[in-house]
């Protein structure tokens, strides 16, 4: 019975994905939604990358109409909820409550979460989305009132309010972030490291604050350490690098290209001028990405955690994967390494097709560079995705598509296989190394 909720849950997941993409599609192709003329390929590029909250644009985002722009945000919105999750929610709110077939199917996200507490924890999500967007919102205001009109002050702090908090990384401006004041980069920041943390973590920490259990559970631990390193060591190294090479990258620019790397496609430099070895680091980086249950991508800091764990056990010559003085299952172990290996086949294997499909227009690295953005559902670029062919548009596309749902479908599978071993074969070791 599980088995079956798990596989609707797959076709659900994935079939309103494609549903929000056709929809987003069809309206941004009307002609009240772009300056000038917008073709199939572009509005279908643009929505993928809205609803898979990417980042990635093949045309401007200030080129479209506010009526486009409204389009692309609600896109976004959706997509960084999750339709199911935004579904329920809406019930709760109209006071009809979870079926007990929608609870248990969401229940299945995650083995941290009993099914009465799935109620709860799906009103969180609606709750927290709304109050970090408005508060981001009050504070990305008085920014843009230094630089702009009051009328579209109010605009671009609710667009990027929520752009941020999605890990969308879509700006109405050309440059991104560049040129904007240090207290808008900061604020943006902040609301994307608050989107990448994941309902589940805040779920626990409010549980704790309520004084409804008594400390943090494993998961949430592991996460907010992971991030809190990633942030640190992602922009100690990008801005030593700056400084060795002369690049002039301040610490400012090094702790926001560190957040926004990790699945948030926003930039306050210029992507495209930083050194090879940067660039390197941004793609391990977007690899890596956000939480699990978060609206960012990659294949989640706690997986990469778990691996890095696991690695260390193994130099000490402990049997098992150990974290906060809990020991964590084998399954759980192979799982991470199993997204993990996943990923950077994927990675590869997309830099190579790219290549191959502009072998005169890009380098190696560049490829690289785009098929990490898009499998991660960063949005980061060098400048290559504006000069794709249409051919090229729709394949990273669908990359962000396959990056978008690849984390939660994997898992889904991996859940919907777990069987009780009825018949165990005698231990043989291998040479390795």
């Amino acid at each position: 019975m599980v088995i079956g909720f798990v596989k609707k849950g797959q076709s659900l997941f994935i079939l309103s994905f494609l549903a929000l993409i056709f929809c987003g599609t069809v309206f941004l192709k009307l002609p009240w939604s772009y300056h000038g003329a917008l073709s199939w390929v572009d509005a279908y590029f643009m929505a993928t990358s809205a609803v898979c909250v990417t980042g990635l644009s093949t045309v401007p985002v200030g080129d479209f109409t506010i009526f486009g722009q409204v389009v692309i945000l609600m896109l976004i919105q959706l997509g960084g909820i999750g339709i199911m999750t935004l579904s329920a929610s809406i019930l709760l709110l109209l006071g009809r409550g979870l079926s007990f077939s929608n609870t248990l199917l969401i229940s299945n996200l995650s083995d941290n979460f009993s099914l009465r507490g799935t109620e709860g924890l799906t009103r969180t999500v609606i709750q927290y989305v709304l109050v970090s967007e408005g508060i981001g919102f009050l504070f990305l205001l008085p920014g843009f009132l230094a630089s702009y009109p009051w009328e579209e002050a109010v605009w671009y702090s609710f667009f990027h309010a929520i752009s941020a908090f999605c890990n969308a990384g879509l700006s109405p401006f050309p440059e991104s972030m560049i040129g904007q004041t240090r207290w808008t980069q900061m604020t943006v920041a902040a609301l994307i490291v608050l989107g990448g943390l994941g309902v589940y973590v805040i779920y626990d920490l409010l549980m704790v604050f309520r004084r409804k259990q008594y400390r943090l559970r494993v998961h949430s631990r592991v996460v907010l350490v992971t991030t809190l390193i990633l942030i640190v060591a992602g922009s100690g190294l990008l801005w030593l690098n700056g400084w060795a090479r002369g690049t002039g990258l301040s610490w400012y620019d090094a702790i926001f290209q560190s957040v926004a790397a990790r699945t948030a496609g926003f930039n306050s430099v210029d992507i495209g001028e930083l050194p090879a070895e940067s660039l390197t680091l941004i793609i391990i980086l977007m690899l890596i990405g956000a939480a699990p249950g978060s609206t960012g991508g990659g294949m989640k800091v706690s997986t990469v955690a778990l691996a890095v764990a696991s690695i260390v056990g193994t130099f000490k010559g402990t049997p098992e994967v150990q974290m906060f003085r809990r020991t964590i299952p084998i399954s759980n172990v192979l799982r991470a390494y199993t997204i993990m290996v996943t990923f950077i086949l994927l990675t590869c294997a997309g830099a190579v097709f790219l290549h191959m499909l502009t072998p005169d227009r890009f380098a190696m690295m560049e490829c690289f560079f785009e098929s990490a953005s898009a499998i991660s559902t960063t949005g980061l670029s060098t400048g290559a995705t504006s000069s794709l062919t249409s051919f090229g548009k729709i394949y990273l596309a669908c990359y962000m598509f396959v990056g978008r749902i690849g984390p939660f479908t994997i898992m889904l599978f991996l859940l919907s296989r777990e069987k009780k071993r009825r018949l165990r074969y005698p231990e043989e070791r291998i040479i390795i190394g």
